[in-house]
């Protein structure tokens, strides 16, 4: 008697399911948090899925976070009382390193239910020599890990815009930073014909200058309190989403440089309503005397010093990039 052999069928593998465990306990914390989790179908290529932050006022503010989900009890192997370790694989790590939004890196153990996360993004750039992430068993990723992993991105906004109460803030001195004011910062660092703010020590510095000439003695000092002011001047701007500038790099330079960043960031459609009001307000409290060719909204020049000395810089230096270009058109197969 013939008997006819059955087809196999396609077989889900364990890992399969022990995955999906990770990625559908990811959903349901964010879910709990009052996020939207949007999951990636090609998961593949080392994202799984988006997180959107969600105001309490139930605003979703398009501030979004990737997700890459690790799932299974393996993945706690190399586990201390403080932290785990994961070395990830180097096409992960160059994709994670060059994503434009912050990678958010959730490792789930399905058999104790721990679930931990990092700022993969931010740990391969700023320690770019090491393979390995070190993840604090701190870092739980539950309802308050999900807003803490959304704030990787800047502080959160909040629900509302309302111009005079942002104005009203940006105008409360700083005692500690010796005065200062996010105002202060925001009217001088005017550029690109008053679209774009800059960020730098300089701008800080300068104020200074201007500020403590009436000072008696006059004189000041920049230290750890006026690098905290601007730390909370980029954190202000991103919370009340005034200017659209690179937070991330302005945090890596910080952490991996211990210095503070150059960043020309251009306003927001908030951004440029705070300008307006400003103009509004100085053209108001103008007074006869005053020259009408400086008021206090202006595009300032910003530009690179090519010649600080009395040595042509600029010059030599264009030698040597001269150089460097014939001998790559020299080349073979040179395409130049």
């Amino acid at each position: 008697m013939s008997t006819t052999k059955r087809p196999s069928l396609p077989r889900v593998q364990d890992t399969d399911f022990v995955e999906q465990a990770g990625v559908l306990t990811v959903a349901g914390i964010v879910n709990q948090a009052r996020c939207i989790w949007r999951e990636v179908l090609h998961r593949d290529v080392g994202i799984d899925g988006h997180i959107e932050y969600v105001t309490p006022d139930g605003e979703a503010t398009g501030r979004t976070v990737a997700v890459q989900v690790k799932s299974g009890a393996s993945r706690f192997a190399n586990t201390t009382t403080d932290a785990l370790r994961f070395t990830p694989e180097a096409k992960h790590r160059q994709y994670w390193e060059s994503y434009p939004l912050p990678v958010i890196l959730v490792l789930h153990n399905p058999e104790t239910m721990e679930t931990l996360w990092t700022d993969a993004r931010e740990a391969l750039r700023v320690h770019d020599e090491n393979t390995t992430l070190e993840i604090s068993r701190h870092n739980t990723f539950d309802p308050e890990g999900v807003l803490a992993a959304l704030a990787t991105s800047g502080p959160l906004p909040s629900a509302g815009f309302d111009v005079d109460s942002i104005l009203r803030a940006m105008a409360q001195p700083d005692v500690e930073a010796q005065g200062l004011t996010f105002l202060d910062m925001f009217a001088q660092g005017m550029t690109d014909i008053a679209r774009s703010i800059w960020i730098s020590v300089e701008v800080t510095d300068q104020i200074l200058d201007i500020k403590s000439a009436t000072w008696d003695p006059p004189g000041y000092g920049f230290g750890a309190h006026e690098f905290a002011f601007l730390d909370r001047y980029v954190d202000f701007l991103v919370a009340h989403d005034l200017a659209r500038l690179d937070y991330a790099t302005w945090r890596e330079t910080t952490l991996s440089r211990q210095m503070v960043a150059k960043l020309m960031a251009p306003l927001t459609t908030k951004g440029c309503a705070v300008r307006d009001a400003i103009i509004a307000l100085d053209s108001q409290l103008t007074v006869p005397e005053e020259p009408t060719q400086f008021p206090a909204i202006q595009e300032r020049v910003v530009q690179m010093l090519f010649n600080p000395s009395w040595v042509d810089e600029a010059a030599i230096r264009q030698t040597r990039i001269d150089r460097i270009s014939a001998t790559l058109r020299a080349v073979p197969g040179s395409t130049a």
